[in-house]
């Protein structure tokens, strides 16, 4: 199955954590009328939830962007630090 497409600025790390800090507002706002015990509606149950469940998509889209590339087992031989040596 091929994953949906997104627009490139959105894979931008910065533009991923931007997209995930409103993402952590918005829920913010509908689970503190949750938990704050003030006036509710069942709509806050699920925008909250699933506002901070994007947070996290987008959290994670910006990490996978920030690690950096290093080499695999099967892309590099192993090196012995002490002896240099493969």
């Amino acid at each position: 199955m091929k994953p949906l497409p997104l627009p490139a600025f959105v894979l931008h790390p910065f533009t991923a954590l931007g997209i995930a800090a409103v993402h952590v507002y918005l829920a913010a706002e509908h689970l503190t009328k949750l938990f704050g015990g003030g006036p509710i509606h069942w709509t806050d149950i699920w925008k909250g939830f699933g506002a901070l469940a994007g947070a996290y998509v987008f959290a994670a889209l910006a990490s996978r962007r920030f690690e950096r590339h290093e080499p695999r087992d099967s892309e590099a031989p192993n090196v012995d630090s002490q002896s240099g040596y493969a």
